[in-house]
């Protein structure tokens, strides 16, 4: 939730009918950023927000799987283009017109698009496609090798593309294979692995602006509010629109500091009536282009209203403000979806491998995971998945015994989840640095430290802070390594490390420890001239947008970590990190990995009676059970999300939470008053 900035600001005086004009322009950008949701859209530059501009065409990206030599079963099929093999790939295009098109083929291909040959540089796996070369509807891609040239192309079965995408059902073939030069082709069984990556405009997108309180003025919010009612909205778009391209603006309101569907209006065309009692306001702005070269550019929009403040009753006078806290919910654009707890493969999961008494004994939160995350370290010895590779379950893969950083991080992550505590798969690679390899990780929830929290089971450690102790998420990890290795450069194998370089911004904590340890045997690049080293992988980072496959199993990557050709993940992407032609989904919106959840946002309004206070509190916390308070010392007590506070003379303090199915209470907010 925002307050109202010094752009929104009251008329010269407040009339007598207790009606104020109030005015504020929110930049598009910082609405984009903080904002509760964005899809099809992306911050353009510094002064606007544009339509998001990535299109992967594909038939494979579903059921793509790994074709490494170690595999004996589960290894995706491969044709070897040489002499006179060569293979067609019909890409469909919906709508022609692109800045830049890149194709997706293994290098050292030779390549014809629609019957004309292209320039591919040596090596290059990600050639670029004259834009002339393509039109609407079907392209046809032929690979062929030079003489003394074998290369392999992989290929997707229809049973895999259809369980992760059963709407891609009926599809025509795609994938043909010629064995006499050309002159006649066969369909295959599957789709080949090539695919078209364009730079061009979607036709549509929006994002939705944080929670604006139109009763206050103040920067900070002041957290004792007097009762307030949106006479009337009205919002305006200063936007930059092409021909063919519009900016489309709605809003709703609500009664509520986080939006909930029964106490917000539907959207609704500015200038509607807005209930009784709402202060509460949103816009969501809608960009669209018929033209996949223009955009819309959304520089800032003004948002007007009539608002009608009551008086504050006498008795308010007295009250004082001594300290508050009010959590803000931060909200992703990724379509995550949560696992419950408290699903009956959860709870045998937990009951099975007496995951309660593997954390016994923490004395906090984070010592608790860090126990858990040794306990995963420690069921098997390293070993890849050769044969039968696992099911993303904890169960299959605890009983098996065998896996490598992949099954370390899922089995963390479930049985993390289990225990009531939310988690996330991810992954990281750097193929510009001399430890080219990637690896799988796991980040969870912290209520403790108000952050995602990463942690390397596979290698049983995590990163922290030294300044702080706090240990490190991800993403700042990431930030260092870009920082480090690469300044303000885009990496590039060039410029990639060469070595690990110390840091006194990073420190590692080993096995059970939770402060920092000796390096194990064979990790002894780890720390030099007495500070620790900074890694190289984490510079391109993939995220899974969900952690419930026991819920739903699918859609997932076949054989993750075999490969990373899934075309589903979401990609972070900065000014340091090259482009990624995979894959179709990334984000640079901080909230997007920053998200919070197990939060409370509250709001203190002033009633008539003396000594009332109308508190209402709102949250997003997965699998939610209750909001929890606790009136000065008394014990914490279940409570409804809207309640009265009844004060007695003196200092009076409110503290609330959140608590999940599961039984884990979340973060406190609290306002202390003196009346």
């Amino acid at each position: 939730m925002i307050g109202l900035f010094a752009g929104f600001a009251c008329g010269p005086q407040c009339p007598a009918d207790g009606v104020e004009a109030r005015r504020v322009v929110v930049q598009a950008v910082e609405a984009f950023e903080e904002g509760q949701s964005a899809r099809g859209v992306r911050r353009s530059n510094k002064d606007g927000v544009s339509l998001y501009d990535r299109v992967l065409v594909e038939d494979d990206g579903p059921g793509i799987g790994g074709d490494a030599k170690w595999m004996v079963t589960d290894r995706a099929p491969t044709t070897e283009i040489a002499g006179d093999t060569r293979i067609r790939k019909t890409l469909y295009v919906e709508r022609l017109g692109a800045r830049e098109a890149r194709l997706c083929v293994p290098a050292g291909v030779a390549v014809e698009v629609n019957g004309r040959a292209i320039d591919v540089p040596a090596g290059a796996p990600f050639p670029q496609v004259p834009i002339s070369l393509l039109k609407e509807g079907d392209n046809q891609v032929v690979l062929s090798c030079p003489p003394g040239v074998r290369r392999k192309v992989k290929t997707a079965l229809p049973e895999d593309i259809l369980r992760n995408a059963p709407d891609r059902k009926g599809r025509p073939p795609r994938s043909f294979k010629s064995l006499d030069g050309g002159k006649t082709w066969q369909p295959v069984r599957g789709e080949y692995m090539v695919r078209l990556h364009l730079i061009q405009y979607v036709p549509r997108g929006h994002f939705v602006s944080a929670v604006m309180d139109l009763g206050e003025g103040g920067d900070p919010p002041r957290p004792l509010l007097t009762p307030v009612s949106i006479e009337s909205a009205s919002v305006r778009a200063d936007a930059a629109t092409p021909d063919g391209t519009a900016v489309e603006l709605t809003v709703r309101t609500g009664a509520s500091p986080v939006y909930e569907a029964d106490l917000w209006s539907d959207w609704q065309k500015p200038g509607a009536t807005v209930p009784k009692g709402h202060r509460y306001l949103q816009w969501k702005a809608v960009l669209s282009s018929a033209d996949p070269l223009k955009t819309p550019m959304l520089r800032s929009v003004a948002v007007e209203a009539k608002v009608r403040r009551q008086p504050a009753p006498s008795w308010a006078s007295r009250l004082k403000t001594v300290a508050f806290h009010n959590e803000q919910v931060r909200f992703t654009s990724l379509p995550f979806e949560y696992e419950d707890p408290l699903h009956p493969r959860m709870v045998a999961l937990r009951r099975k491998y007496k995951l309660d008494a593997v954390v016994s004994g923490a004395a906090t939160e984070t010592e608790q995971l860090v126990k858990l995350r040794d306990w995963v370290a420690h069921q098997w010895k390293y070993d890849p998945p050769a044969t039968n590779y696992p099911a993303w379950d904890a169960d299959e893969i605890l009983r098996r015994k065998y896996g490598f950083c992949v099954q370390y991080a899922i089995v963390f992550m479930q049985s993390a989840i289990a225990l009531g505590h939310q988690a996330r798969f991810v992954f990281g690679y750097n193929p510009e640095s001399f430890d080219s390899g990637g690896h799988e990780v796991c980040e969870v929830w912290s209520n403790e430290h108000r952050k995602w929290i990463l942690y390397d089971v596979n290698q049983n450690w995590h990163y922290i802070d030294p300044a702080t102790n706090v240990p490190m998420s991800m993403l700042e990890v990431h930030d260092l390594i870009a920082k480090t290795y690469y300044g303000a450069r885009l990496a590039t194998v060039e410029n990639g490390p060469r070595k690990r370089t110390p840091s006194d911004a990073i420190a590692i904590c080993y096995g059970t420890g939770m402060t920092p340890g000796t390096p194990p045997k064979d990790h002894e690049d780890h720390f030099e001239d007495g500070r620790y080293t900074v890694p190289t992988r984490w510079l391109r980072l993939a995220y899974m947008p969900r952690n419930n496959f026991y819920a739903k199993p699918y859609p997932q990557p076949k054989t993750q970590g075999c490969h990373w050709d899934w075309s589903e993940y979401w990609c972070w992407e900065d000014a340091t990190t090259p482009k990624r032609w995979l894959y179709r989904n990334f984000t640079a919106r901080g909230n997007d990995l920053n998200w919070t959840i197990n939060q409370v946002c509250f709001d203190a309004t002033i009633k008539d009676r003396p000594g009332s206070l109308a508190v209402r509190m709102g949250t997003f916390t997965p699998y939610f059970d209750t909001f929890l308070v606790k009136v000065d010392r008394q014990a914490w007590k279940e409570s409804p999300r809207a309640f009265v506070w009844k004060l007695h003379s003196g200092r009076n303090r409110l503290e609330m939470r959140t608590r999940n199915k599961a039984g884990i209470s979340g973060l406190v907010s609290f306002l202390e008053v003196e009346n």
